[in-house]
């Protein structure tokens, strides 16, 4: 009886085209599928008001949920720009506090703090990383919330809470 002996060069030849298909077939897949939904880099959010650029104007803050009921977010008016955060610390969790004087949501479990004029940047703290930014589109006065650049604290997915 003979045996048939594969030399390694075999072997590893007929593992990458087993390697090469694991990447390619399921991006051929992808595709295909169906494209009608919106989608960007920040996955698919959808779009709500929040308030008004006159509300923003006169009270400096508005507090509003997104995506979803349970992510609490703040707008805030600063030199002339509307921006929002989440207002769930990035270290562990801790609901932010705004502060109006400095410009800048504060942590009140571990200190952490953070640049609300400057893209919600970390300034100092345990943290590793800056407030999540929620993404703003200004329809005339109204604006609304399209997206979350960052991973909201606690979620392995921002639109699945």
């Amino acid at each position: 009886m003979e045996e048939k002996v594969s030399s390694r060069r075999g072997f590893l030849k007929a593992a990458g085209l087993v390697a090469g298909s694991a990447v390619v077939v399921p991006s051929l897949i992808a595709s295909t599928t169906d494209k009608t939904k919106t989608q960007s880099v920040y996955g698919e959010y959808d779009s709500n008001k929040i308030g008004t650029v006159s509300q923003l104007k006169k009270d400096r803050e508005i507090d509003f949920s997104y995506p979803d009921e349970k992510s609490i977010c703040k707008a805030v008016y600063i030199d002339g720009q509307v921006k929002a955060y989440s207002t769930i610390c990035t270290h562990k969790g801790c609901p932010t506090i705004y502060n109006k004087d400095l410009q800048q949501f504060e942590c009140p479990c571990h200190h952490t703090k953070y640049d609300a004029a400057k893209d919600g940047q970390m300034i100092i703290g345990h943290a590793t990383g800056g407030l999540p930014e929620v993404l703003l589109e200004i329809k005339g006065d109204d604006i609304y919330a399209i997206g979350v650049d960052g991973l909201i604290f606690g979620r392995i997915n921002n639109n699945r809470g």
